[in-house]
């Protein structure tokens, strides 16, 4: 898989149809709702742009109107009823000339606001890429588990019925049955938790994914190598909880500016044409008016509102800088202790590997000397749960590991160029 560094690729059950884990985070992006919620979210905020741009375009209305009148009028040697319909038809321009920077200082910010829904938009893809990925191998180390609980249990089923038999032929001690009775009531629990598990591992993830989990591929390597300065020089880059903050310094510092050119002067144009036509009953007057007027506004004094406004921002950038700071900080120290998480998940499957291997030998050896009567049903059994534990550490310590290696590929902003080919356009 060109997207991974993982390398060593295992398929069980020797399907030619399986889902790996980037089909996964495919269907992921493409079918989960909250995919759709965030591209409507953006497309949204591009409206923002395009009404900045929309405030610096003149402002063009046109008006149609038609008045009836009727009055009666009388003197001493006559009495007139003149009714007239007059219509008119008027059109007017209005267009900002200057405005101290305020409706460029807009557009920027709107970018920046676009900005910040397309880094909420990563955001979203990439924390459901981690819980996908989480599912998909919370699925495989379920239906590990419940192998080994399988095997578990018909190794104690089998141990209990051969101590039931030598029991009733006298060469077992009631204790010994009821130790393997024991034995066999915790196998059969754990095997039940183990189906269980595994169940509702399916259906999390099918609701995750939006596909079944079925025939799972096995995707680890483990000689993948991480460099802890390398980690935090991406993450304090490209992390997008920073870019955001930064984002929210540079928006903050727009406001600033437009608050400040709000106090400078401003020019505006406005030109209006009109034409009436009062003859459509009885004769009448044509009329053809036209007007263009410049006003310039000068602000004076607004109640020291704006000064106040003024010193809210410097406040808020000041904030919002320090918390950028000590933002930078915490990811630090994240990536410590992800890194730290990366090599002890790495280590205690190196160490579970050594310890499957000495288990097995020395059951192997165990089920030879029990078979000739030198070591005892309970000792069997024992050495059958530690392989059994041990099995299911090492499933758990390789979920951890590949977690730790996403979850650091997370902070560093850099998770989604693994599936790049699967975002949708948003720019």
């Amino acid at each position: 898989m060109k997207y991974f560094l993982f390398i060593i690729i295992i398929i069980f059950n020797n399907a030619v149809l399986s889902l790996n884990v980037d089909e996964a985070i495919k269907s992921t992006i493409e079918n989960n709702p909250k995919v759709k919620i965030a591209i409507e979210k953006l497309n949204e905020s591009k409206e923002l742009i395009e009404n900045a741009y929309g405030q610096k375009l003149p402002s063009i209305t046109s008006t149609i109107s038609g008045t009836y009148s009727s009055s009666d009028s009388s003197t001493s040697t006559a009495s007139t009823t003149p009714e007239t319909f007059t219509d008119k038809y008027k059109i007017s321009l209005s267009q900002n000339l200057f405005d101290g920077g305020v409706n460029d200082l807009e557009i920027k910010r709107s970018k920046i606001l676009f900005d910040n829904e397309i880094i909420n938009f990563q955001k979203t893809i990439q924390d459901l890429v981690l819980t996908a990925i989480n599912g998909y191998f919370t699925v495989i180390n379920y239906e590990k588990s419940l192998e080994a609980n399988k095997k578990n249990f018909d190794s104690v089923k089998r141990f209990l019925e051969e101590t039931k038999t030598r029991y009733d032929l006298g060469s077992a001690t009631l204790y010994d049955l009821q130790n393997a009775e024991s034995a066999y009531a915790i196998a059969e629990t754990s095997l039940f938790t183990a189906r269980q598990n595994y169940n509702v591992s399916k259906i999390t993830f099918k609701r995750i994914v939006g596909l079944d989990a079925f025939n799972l591929e096995e995707i680890v390597n483990f000689d993948q190598e991480l460099d802890l300065n390398k980690i935090i020089e991406k993450s304090l880059k490209n992390n997008l909880d920073l870019l955001l903050l930064n984002n929210d310094i540079l928006n903050k510092k727009i406001l600033l500016s437009k608050e400040k050119n709000s106090n400078k002067p401003s020019l505006d144009l406005s030109a209006s044409a009109e034409y009436s036509d009062t003859g459509r009953i009885d004769s009448g007057t044509e009329k053809t008016n036209g007007t263009i007027g410049i006003t310039l506004t000068i602000p004076i004094f607004n109640q020291n509102i704006d000064k106040s406004d003024i010193r809210k921002f410097q406040s808020q950038i000041l904030q919002s800088e320090l918390n950028y700071v000590d933002s930078k900080d915490d990811i630090q120290i994240q990536a410590s202790n992800l890194y730290k998480d990366y090599l002890i998940s790495k280590s205690n499957i190196s160490t579970s590997l050594k310890r499957i291997v000495s288990i097995q030998t020395s059951l192997n050896s165990i089920i030879e000397e029990y078979n000739i009567g030198t070591k005892t049903i309970n000792e069997l059994i024992e050495a059958e749960s530690e392989l059994l534990s041990v099995n299911v550490n090492y499933y758990s310590a390789r979920k951890d590991y590949i977690l730790n290696y996403f979850n650091i590929k997370a902070l560093e902003g850099s998770i989604l160029d693994l599936f790049e080919e699967y975002l949708p356009n948003f720019n």
